[in-house]
């Protein structure tokens, strides 16, 4: 397969009215830094770029399709790169729009993906190296050629959503689960990157909604520490440390003020795409080797995130 013309997740837009929370929530608790574009957007950093996650005030109306109210943004290495993306997007049925002219991008175009979650390509992510990121809590992100980091979205369609990733985009798949004798896919976990996966799409029955963010720190203090923070009261923690066994991330999950999850984690896997065998998930279905317990709303543990599917 020809590879893809997408190298990663460069950002994501999070529609909300609530940017005094998300600017605490960002700074204290994941460690980045903030700032205020011209338009009022709250410009969230992670690395040299202007932004990795932008709180927009939501638009009067979603396009035709879309589920959920972020804009999942994937990034393409050149102009041509992204000029073929929109033809092979075109060819597959899609729509695709113009996107508006922001801080963060030179170009985009954006379409709805079949889970229903409103995507934009773009290629020239927007750089300001002069003004070096700082994290407030002392952070290094791991981003660079691993991208922002990944989204896990809900969707009945998951065969659909695969199917546009991989024969469209050309992601590799590196994990699914497919069950019964009408081979129904459960979830899978696809990449066109060496990140372990920068999207999972997973059959809930939620349709089109994100179920959380990764973003990846450099060291496993650094997880301790945000967790610590959290269980002083800055931001509920919803999944307890444990570590995954397809991408090896030790990790913790904590609630937005949008209402879905930030992983937060440290130790991925990286991924030579040339050597990758694709795998399916068997026996008792676990999606952790340890750890990653749903914590209820009174602090107790319950199962394992995952354990249902």
């Amino acid at each position: 397969m020809e590879r893809s013309p997408v190298i990663g997740l460069g950002y994501l837009v999070v529609h909300s009215d609530q940017r005094e929370a998300w600017h605490g929530f960002a700074t204290d608790v994941l460690g980045m830094s903030a700032q205020r574009s011209g338009t009022g957007d709250l410009l969230l950093r992670m690395d040299e770029r202007i932004a990795r996650i932008i709180v927009s005030t939501p638009p009067r109306e979603r396009p035709a399709g879309a589920k959920a109210s972020v804009v999942v943004g994937w990034e393409c290495p050149s102009e041509a790169e992204w000029q073929r993306a929109a033809k092979v997007i075109e060819k597959s049925g899609l729509t695709i729009a113009s996107a508006p002219e922001t801080d963060w991008y030179t170009e985009a175009f954006s379409c709805v993906d079949p889970a229903g979650v409103q995507c934009e390509f773009f290629y020239g992510g927007k750089v300001d190296p002069a003004n070096h990121f700082v994290s407030p809590t002392g952070v290094r992100f791991v981003t660079g050629t691993q991208g922002l980091g990944h989204v896990t979205v809900s969707t009945p369609l998951c065969r659909e959503s695969v199917e546009f990733y991989s024969d469209v985009l050309g992601y590799q798949i590196r994990e699914t689960k497919i069950t019964g004798e009408e081979r129904s896919w459960r979830w899978a976990f696809l990449s066109p990157s060496e990140r372990e996966h920068s999207i999972a799409v997973m059959d809930t029955g939620r349709d089109g909604q994100l179920m959380h963010v990764l973003v990846e720190v450099s060291d496993l203090d650094s997880v301790g520490r945000a967790m610590d923070r959290c269980l002083d009261g800055l931001a509920p923690i919803r999944v307890s440390l444990g570590r995954h066994w397809n991408d090896e991330m030790v990790s913790f999950y904590v609630r937005t003020p949008s209402g879905f999850d930030v992983e937060y984690g440290y130790g991925g896997r990286k991924i030579d795409s040339a050597e990758w065998s694709r795998r399916a998930q068997g026996g008792g279905g676990a999606v952790s080797l340890w750890g990653h317990r749903v914590v209820r709303p009174d602090g107790t543990l319950g199962p394992q995130i995952g354990s249902g599917h």
